[in-house]
């Protein structure tokens, strides 16, 4: 049965579910042709596959059903124009890899199970290169292949991917990857060709890279699912690409989507727009979206973001539902308007749905064909339980931690909601698990000083939002502090109070022995950096200290506050690994207000692996970044 996660009450109304088939809109792969079922447990059933799908100038519909193995056939086929192939029945299962015959149009593959595990061919599932042209790939599920679940390159063009679904069973690395657009930076003979377009697409389990990656290409990217976390990045906007970034949710994910840069010139960076995205929990790099790319040429709809984790995991993959979720997916059955209550105006919509005699999949909620007293008790259980519901708070905002003498200081936001009755603080010394409680009933400032710690330990802390009716928010970012005698001192980790951003990835695991919940690696060019944002409260003498990583030769930084420079060089010497982890200093007079800092390198290495940033002094405070 088809797993759905469900999505929390939504507060918005209902729209149609977005069908528009983007750049590849106008294929039609094998209408008209023949309709000819391919059966994989029968003898040479890979062989006639082959021969069908490779026939020149022949319009074909072929069916597959059961598992249909390439290896019989060297592990792969190259279709011919005007080709549909479609899985039928109970789990549809091709494995190798789907390619090309060099410039053919007009191909539709749809409602398929395909894996290339064993690296046949280039490795991919679908490999869609040397100028094939108008290919729709929908409703199929795609994993677990050697290289590429679906690669679209070499001046390839007018291409939709729709209502799939990607993952891989098992964490692999450095594959796993996802789509690839573009073959690579010395390919120009891409640019003006790759308009690619995905949506509705679930991009699942163990996910790692190339979500896609783009180089040259104008790719539409809307109304997808993002949900894999661990992965190493999202959208990658490369050499002379344009991404058009539309609601699409994002959850747990790093590196949502950026620029990568390459040594090309600046006219050359690649672009982003962006609008409408919804990003939960997620780490990393989110470009502001701000460029200027192509507008599509085509009509489309878009689903309200906050639908789409519901929406696209009814709809996508080779088990698919057609259609709209009905209303129950979206919260409790009878709240037939999606404003979080079950209420008269939902009552009138039932008995619009208890008439009629056409479509009531939205109300029929055992299937039986009828909307009777089964649907009409549970509406009425729903409204009785729902009357007083009272949603829960968001998590507290802009946490941050003081270090200081034998305690840690906290302070956060108040949140804006007037149904929160207080917060709940919780402290760790192991970064993102095993929190203690460490108040009983709900404070109601927006501040705790936790005397119960040790001087020379680094705590974690996270805050919790409680509501009137009991409930609780998720919870907010985490902070760190290490308390010690002499000056207090905020230690700003990555993506937390303090941490505007890096000029590369926050890396959450590659090397061991970092503190917080990973370590920023900038890209290896010179003028990559780090940046935080403090408040200095008090004008005196500071010390700046990393904690830092080196295997190579000195990686000297500039430090720079408002994008003046204030401390031309800092050498971060070789530390003899990656996983070896130093400290290095600089004291300095900072004047009173808010300061940008940043640490930027000074030669094409890029900085040292940076785990975090500590200042101490007399009056030091982590500021939000915008």
């Amino acid at each position: 049965m088809k797993q759905i996660l469900f999505l929390s009450v939504v507060t918005v109304g209902l729209h149609a579910v977005a069908r528009g088939e983007g750049f590849g809109h106008l294929t039609t792969g094998g209408t008209g042709g023949q309709i000819i079922t391919i059966d994989g447990a029968q003898t040479n059933a890979a062989s006639q596959f082959k021969t069908l799908v490779e026939t020149v100038n022949t319009p074909y519909i072929v069916q597959i059903q059961g598992t249909l193995s390439l290896e019989p056939v060297g592990g792969k086929v190259s279709l011919q124009a005007n080709k549909t192939l479609r899985g039928i029945g109970q789990a549809p299962t091709l494995i190798g890899q789907i390619g090309f015959k060099n410039g053919v149009s007009n191909v539709i593959i749809e409602r398929l199970n395909i894996t290339n595990p064993e690296d046949w061919g280039e490795g991919d599932g679908i490999s869609i290169k040397e100028k094939i042209t108008n290919v729709i790939v929908t409703r199929c599920t795609i994993y677990d292949c050697a290289d590429g679940l679906v690669d679209i390159t070499r001046e390839s063009d007018n291409v939709t991917v729709s209502w799939c679904r990607f993952y891989f069973t098992t964490p692999g690395g450095g594959n796993n990857r996802v789509s690839l657009i573009g073959a690579g930076d010395s390919q120009t003979s891409d640019y003006g060709k790759l308009h690619i377009t995905f949506h509705h697409n679930w991009f699942s389990t163990h996910c790692w890279q190339r979500i896609p990656s783009v180089r040259f290409g104008k790719v539409h990217i809307y109304n997808n699912f993002y949900d894999c976390p661990g992965n190493l990045y999202g959208v990658r906007s490369r050499i002379k690409a344009e991404c058009r970034i539309e609601n699409n949710y994002f959850r747990q994910i790093n590196d949502p989507y950026y620029v990568y840069i390459n040594n090309e010139p600046p006219a050359d960076y690649g672009k982003i727009a962006a609008a409408g995205n919804v990003f939960e929990d997620c780490t990393g790099q989110i470009h502001p979206g701000t460029d200027t790319v192509f507008e599509p040429p085509y009509e489309y709809a878009l689903d309200p973001t906050e639908h789409i984790p519901v929406i696209v995991q009814y709809g996508a993959g080779a088990d698919g539902c057609e259609g709209y979720p009905p209303h129950w997916f979206f919260g409790p059955y009878g709240d037939f308007n999606l404003n979080g209550f079950v209420d008269q105006a939902d009552l009138r919509t039932l008995a619009g749905y208890w008439l009629a005699e056409g479509d009531i999949f939205n109300a029929d909620f055992n299937g039986d064909g009828l909307v009777n007293n089964i649907e009409f008790a549970l509406l009425a259980d729903n409204w009785y339980r729902l009357s007083t519901h009272v949603a829960p708070p968001s998590a507290p905002q802009n946490l941050w931690a003081l270090g200081q003498n034998g305690q840690v200081s906290l302070f956060w936001s108040a949140n804006a909601e007037p149904n929160v009755r207080g917060y709940f603080v919780y402290r760790t010394t192991t970064s993102g698990s095993n929190y203690t409680l460490l108040n009983e009933s709900p404070l109601e400032s927006t501040g705790y000083t936790d005397t119960a710690v040790e001087n020379g330990t680094l705590y974690y802390y996270v805050v919790q939002a409680v509501a009137v009716d009991g409930n609780e928010s998720k919870m907010s970012v985490q902070a760190c502090a290490e308390p010690a005698a002499g000056a207090s001192s905020v230690i700003l980790q990555e993506n937390a109070t303090g941490f505007c951003g890096v000029d590369g990835i926050v890396d959450l695991g590659k090397h061991a022995g970092f503190t917080g919940p990973g370590f920023c690696d900038t890209t290896n060019t010179a003028g990559t950096g780090i940046t935080w944002k403090v408040n200095i409260a008090q004008k005196g003498s500071y010390l700046l200290r990393w904690r830092y990583a080196n295997a190579s030769a000195d990686r000297p930084a500039a430090l720079l506050t408002s994008g003046t420079v204030i401390v031309p060089s800092i050498s971060f010497p070789g530390s003899g690994a990656w996983d070896n982890w130093n400290q290095v200093s600089v004291g300095l007079s900072l004047d009173a207000g808010i300061k940008d800092l940043r640490l930027e390198a000074l030669s094409r290495e890029g900085l040292a692996n940076i785990d975090y940033l500590r200042i101490s002094g007399p009056a030091v405070e982590a500021v939000w970044c915008d």
